[in-house]
């Protein structure tokens, strides 16, 4: 195509069938041989026709399957590499879809033994479509140099359109050498719509997140403890929380009754009792106790002679230690 200046009639080829595999069938229809894929246009024809013979099939669910392109034909078009992935350096050749089929017998889906890749990113078709356009942007120099004009006597009045080649409007280069094809295609959103109806791809279509805005799931009724404040509201809030939070630069915060600020200590025990200590009892008390029980007249305690505890320890003399 690119050698015969997008011709397709000068091109010594068969018009035999392709037998491809559908490596994707929407939102693009990419076609592959198992080594690299291109893109599909189906004429009106060829969509009608496909419908009429196999109505229970849809052409948008033919991926991963297997069809034969009976009838076909390229067409080279200008278009723009930024928005159509299958082209390289602002030119495309289409696969002009005319008529096709499943393939005959093909009921399971078939698993590719490799990755295929696009057609426009391999190297050599790269390098080819630059050779193709360094041939014409040099071919188009050749005829207009002679009536370039000549910078030396250019004056500073002559406008700058002067030094302007025609085939170089702007960053667009449009001195290639061949004719756009026209042939109609359908597109294949239209063709998705006609199988699955128009709701079905608005809804496909149709942003996940509309408006960018957070979605919130939760209860109809807004909680109390969330309100919005503003001004004054703003003011009183603040007010509220430092009253409730303890802190020690703050005089009006509530303390924690949590907290210690010292750990408490108790005193070591002593002969008499005092506040805060184990309670314990002193020699006096212990003969107390002993005068008592001798008054109710109880056996052995206080009656024992020589041995007798009472006799032993000196009245009103305090114990060392504890009994």
């Amino acid at each position: 195509m690119f050698k015969n200046a997008g011709d397709f009639s000068r091109l010594n080829v068969p018009k035999k069938q392709i037998k491809c595999y559908v490596k994707e069938s929407f939102p693009h229809f990419l076609v592959t041989d198992d080594y690299f894929y291109v893109a599909c246009y189906f004429t009106k024809k060829a969509v009608d026709e496909f419908k009429s013979k196999y109505s229970n099939m849809n052409i948008t669910d033919l991926k991963s399957r297997v069809i034969m392109i009976t009838d076909w034909t390229l067409e080279m078009n200008r278009v723009n590499s930024a928005d159509v992935f299958t082209s390289y350096g602002g030119l495309e050749v289409k696969l002009i879809v005319r008529s096709f089929k499943p393939n005959p017998g093909e009921k399971d889906k078939v698993v590719l033994s490799r990755h295929p890749v696009n057609l426009y990113r391999d190297d050599e078709m790269k390098t080819l479509i630059q050779n193709y356009t360094h041939s014409c942007l040099s071919f188009s120099v050749q005829i207009v140099k002679d009536d370039l004009p000549d910078i030396s006597k250019m004056s500073a009045k002559d406008g700058v359109g002067k030094g302007v080649v025609s085939f170089a409007a702007g960053n667009s280069y449009n001195g290639w050498g061949f004719k756009d094809g026209k042939t109609p295609t359908v597109d294949i959103n239209s063709i998705f719509k006609q199988e699955k109806g128009a709701d079905a791809l608005k809804r496909l279509h149709a942003p996940v997140n509309p408006g960018g805005k957070v979605k919130v799931l939760g209860p109809s009724k807004k909680s109390k403890a969330i309100k919005k404040t503003k001004g004054a509201d703003t003011r009183k809030l603040v007010e509220k929380i430092n009253k409730f939070t303890p802190n020690q630069a703050n005089k009006t915060a509530k303390k924690s009754t949590s907290k210690f600020t010292k750990v408490p200590q108790l005193p070591s025990p002593g002969g008499d009792k005092h506040a805060g200590t184990t309670d314990h009892t002193s020699m006096k008390e212990f003969q107390k106790m002993i005068q008592f029980l001798k008054n109710k007249g109880k056996s052995g305690l206080g009656k024992r002679g020589k041995g007798s505890v009472s006799s032993k320890i000196p009245a009103g003399k305090k114990s060392k230690g504890r009994p």
